[in-house]
């Protein structure tokens, strides 16, 4: 998931070094999404278990970092009601990703799941009042394309495919919620509040798993939030570098390292079709990036 750009910060200044670690952020994110997709297999973990023990790993880890930097003084209710919507979409986001896994190739789960940005784009529109010229709209609508592509290579749609769009659509979502709440709080204070409004609201649906099988996988779980909370703060740590214009296309890279665990860790091999649309979705991608600007 997309961390908002932190607040306060000097203008960018290095946007390659904001642009690697963003590239670095987004390789990274996919592994969660393939050890969910092994404890769905060898586990009897349901996709909110597995998405909730994310969040309690990143309560863990980062809000007694944010706590000791006393980046939650002076936050008001205004924080919290803006806080527990980012971490409800990007809870159930996570849970319909991890179920979507489960039954489809994590290469089409991710086609499918990239409808957010589209749906982003016309939202932060509608609701946000945003600007946006052709250049954007012709790479919302390229993507698109290769979105039907790897939702459909074969003219079938599979239930996990309906599981991937419905967390593309709350991932879009999402991020038109963190453009809402972007300069309100610290980031860490951001991130952190993401992961306690996600542990508290998902506890009802993961936590019955965990108390029912207990902790199977330990290693695994940890494993798996881990990299997730890693991608998260190397994406704010991206923020310092760059802006947005150069680090929103970055998303799409989460195509290549998905794909590539697909294929060679997990063993599901792409159709023709589904690799055409996911060419056609990076290249969107590539398309909005401001390459005579970049350096």
């Amino acid at each position: 998931m997309v961390a908002s750009p932190p607040s306060g910060l000097p203008p960018a200044n290095t946007p390659l070094i904001g642009v690697a670690v963003m590239v670095l952020a987004m390789l990274l994110l996919p592994v969660g999404d393939a050890i969910g997709k092994h404890l769905t297999t060898f586990t009897l973990y349901t996709g909110a278990a597995l998405a909730w023990s994310r969040f309690v790993v990143g309560v863990v880890l980062v809000v007694p970092v944010a706590w000791s930097m006393g980046a939650f003084r002076g936050l008001g209710w205004g924080f919290v009601g803006r806080q527990a919507l980012r971490g409800g979409l990007v809870g159930a986001a996570i849970s319909c990703m991890t179920q979507a896994v489960a039954t489809i190739p994590l290469a089409d789960a991710y086609g499918t799941f990239f409808i957010g940005p589209a749906l982003a784009a016309v939202l932060g529109v509608l609701l946000l009042k945003e600007r946006t010229g052709w250049a954007d709209w012709a790479a919302v609508a390229l993507g698109f394309v290769g979105v039907l592509l790897v939702m459909s290579p074969s003219g079938a749609i599979e239930v996990g495919t309906f599981w991937a769009l419905a967390a593309g659509t709350c991932f879009g979502c999402f991020l038109v919620a963190t453009r809402w709440s972007a300069g309100t709080a610290p980031p860490i204070a951001q991130l952190s509040g993401q992961f306690i409004a996600g542990l508290v609201l998902l506890a009802p649906l993961g936590l019955p798993g965990f108390l029912l099988h207990g902790v199977e996988g330990a290693g695994w779980l940890l494993l798996m939030g881990v990299t997730s909370g890693a991608a998260n703060l190397f994406q704010i740590l991206a923020f310092r570098h760059a802006g947005a214009v150069y680090l929103a296309p970055i998303v799409y890279v989460q195509i290549i390292s998905a794909t590539a665990l697909s294929w060679a860790v997990l063993g599901d091999r792409p159709a023709a079709l589904a690799l055409a649309g996911l060419a056609i979705i990076v290249s969107a991608a590539l398309f909005k990036v401001p390459w005579r600007r970049l350096i």
